[in-house]
């Protein structure tokens, strides 16, 4: 058994899921209500995460980490584990995905302890569209989270923004706009059919395709070669009031299986190697038992083949820190 990760396996991002916890209900995420945390007691500490990531580092080349959850920023100590993880020999770069409504209250924390960026999701700029799509949110904490990451040099911050059919022809442009104006980079996901809303989302489901034939008739895309680390790919959209660096990331109309290099440790320490995959090796519980016995269960896991593009997963997003 080698102790070393293979000379041909590449440099791995790991999505690394704080919580399950949330004070948003996004439609696409959670539901509404009676939604069974996992017990405090049952998430692993800060330590043994960073302890985990430490692990991945060596064995399997991660040298990227972006914070999920849940909301990450409601894990306590979310600002310790930063610090502890941007310290990590062969780490090169730690990042969040939030929110962003307790941002505002954090940023400056966050980038002293060696955060080196943030996306943001914001879906609408329309305060009702984005109460109801939250469930109670606020787009204006949201809007001042962005504004503090961009004054502590959080950046570049992006937007992640979930498509929907029924109301792309309206939040398109307007993201489009504050993108613009804010000078962000703007990513459309398009939605996926997971968890307890897939009827909701087989309905409002709209494919990237669509919405690009739409910004044809405002503007002009163009495709950039060099492809950011990630799975978005990239164009540049020139319209009348500007330009923006758009991202579009397309699980269901165009996977990128293929080229992913990621891998997920979700809140309960739980090692994934797709989004979709329903199995898992218990890589924090295995830690306790020492490294050995975890690369004993961590290479047959991973000599297997990713599970199927089309795959849906019947987990709330909230779980496994999409």
């Amino acid at each position: 058994m080698t102790a070393q990760p293979p000379p041909s396996l590449k440099p791995q991002t790991l999505r690394l899921s704080l919580t399950d916890r949330c004070n948003l209900r996004c439609r696409y995420c959670m539901p509404a209500k009676g939604v069974a945390f996992i017990p405090h007691s049952q998430l692993p500490s800060l330590e043994e995460l960073a302890q985990a990531v430490a692990f991945l580092v060596q064995h399997l080349r991660v040298n990227r980490v972006k914070l999920t959850g849940g909301e990450p920023l409601v894990r306590k100590g979310v600002v310790g584990l930063v610090a502890m993880l941007a310290g990590l020999s062969g780490i090169e770069e730690v990042s969040m995905t939030t929110n962003g409504t307790r941002l505002s209250a954090l940023a400056a924390e966050l980038k002293a302890a060696g955060l080196a960026r943030v996306n943001v999701s914001l879906d609408t700029l329309n305060p009702e569209r984005f109460r109801e799509l939250t469930r109670g949110g606020d787009v204006t904490e949201v809007l001042a989270g962005i504004a503090a990451a961009q004054r502590e040099g959080l950046s570049p911050v992006k937007l992640n923004a979930v498509l929907r059919a029924s109301t792309f022809r309206e939040d398109v442009p307007e993201l489009l706009a504050y993108a613009c104006a804010q000078k962000l980079e703007l990513r459309f996901i398009e939605l996926m059919r997971t968890g307890t809303e897939a009827a909701w989302a087989e309905r409002e489901y709209v494919s990237a395709q669509k919405v690009q034939a739409f910004l044809a008739q405002q503007g002009e895309l163009i495709p950039l070669v060099g492809q950011a680390n990630g799975p978005a790919r990239r164009t540049l959209f020139r319209f009348s009031g500007g330009e923006v660096l758009l991202g579009w990331i397309t699980p269901v109309s165009h996977s990128f299986c293929d080229a992913c290099n990621r891998l997920r440790l979700d809140a309960q320490g739980r090692l994934r190697r797709c989004l979709m995959d329903p199995y898992t090796v218990p890589l924090v519980a295995l830690l306790r038992q020492g490294e050995k016995k975890a690369l004993a269960e961590l290479w047959p896991y991973l000599a297997d083949k990713k599970p199927p593009a089309a795959m849906q997963s019947q987990l709330p997003m909230s779980a496994v820190g999409g």
